[in-house]
């Protein structure tokens, strides 16, 4: 799990220091304070590799990437030429270099070459172990689309337990998920105690985003979980539950999340999912613009009742 991260040069951060993280980690700010560029570097901190990968994995991918994607990534008005990402994990310190055009090593002892596009190098820490990482889709998932979701993340006897374990942690009345099928075609019912099981979406709107959220993490198991405004498409009485199906599936299988928000409701349900956990394993990373750059900080527990209190704007 990464403790504290460092951005140097990066997008639009000229430096940015978060530390202090948390399992799961909330990320506000508003717009253009660098929410999705702070989920770039987590994912190149994580996964070096995952670079060719980026240009899609946030923001629409318009093509020509080398144009209108990497040469993007080093903050422009920067005069140095290196961006230089760093994590902190318990064991380690993981470092990634990105340097303009087709430069040589950076003056970094211990780094290796591990990407070379037209506008961009990419070094990284030798022997780096790549993290596995996968972003949650934040579109509403049709009851058919998510049905092959479901499908996988159940293959294994245990995972299947282990999903019903997880949502019945989070709603008792949910004994069992399985595929029915009418005229031939499946779809999810869930036991909720009455006479037989019911559609899955009939079982309300908290507990339908929930059960996607876990298709793709157990189908995936990942090391780090994205979710790019993780309130879009829920109406704010689901978000509860939500945060609490995350909660427990990040404890229960190890996963650090980091998800973005524009809304306060999401980050106050956040909180009291967390508030009536030990421990209290939460922190919201706020993001603002100082000049023509943007910045953060890390907030405890201490710090997010203080501004929930106090009604301090955090979005």
């Amino acid at each position: 799990m990464f403790h504290a991260l460092e951005i140097e040069r990066f997008r639009g951060f000229a430096k940015l220091s978060a530390e202090d993280l948390g399992r799961v980690n909330l990320i506000v700010g508003k717009n253009n304070t660098g929410k999705t560029s702070l989920l770039e570097a987590i994912t190149l901190l994580a996964n070096p590799g995952l670079i060719q990968s980026l240009p899609g994995l946030f923001r629409a991918n318009a093509g020509f990437v080398d144009e209108r994607f990497y040469r993007w990534l080093p903050k422009h008005d920067a005069a140095e030429a290196e961006t230089v990402l760093s994590a902190q994990a318990q064991r380690e310190t993981r470092r990634v270099v990105l340097v303009k055009g087709e430069a040589g090593n950076p003056a970094w002892p211990m780094l290796e070459s591990a990407w070379q596009g037209k506008e961009l190098a990419l070094w990284c820490s030798k022997d780096l172990r790549r993290l596995d990482v996968h972003a949650v889709s934040v579109q509403h998932r049709s009851p058919d689309a998510l049905v092959d979701a479901f499908a996988e993340s159940v293959r294994a006897p245990e995972d299947e337990r282990q999903m019903e374990a997880l949502l019945n942690a989070v709603d008792p009345r949910i004994r069992s998920l399985r595929l029915d099928a009418v005229a031939s075609k499946p779809f999810i019912v869930v036991d909720v105690g009455l006479r037989e099981r019911i559609p899955l979406s009939q079982a309300g709107q908290g507990i339908y985003r929930l059960v996607a959220i876990l298709s793709e993490l157990l189908g995936n198991k990942p090391d780090i979980c994205f979710i790019d405004e993780i309130e879009n498409g829920i109406h704010h009485s689901a978000l509860p539950t939500v945060w609490n199906g995350i909660a427990e599936v990040a404890a229960r299988l190890d996963i650090q999340v980091f998800a973005t928000t524009h809304s306060r409701e999401c980050l106050i349900a956040a909180h009291e999912a967390f508030a009536a956990r030990d421990p209290y394993d939460f922190r919201v990373i706020q993001l603002y613009r100082v000049g023509d750059a943007a910045s953060g900080r890390t907030l405890d527990r201490r710090h997010i009742e203080a501004a929930i209190a106090g009604d301090i704007e955090l979005r």
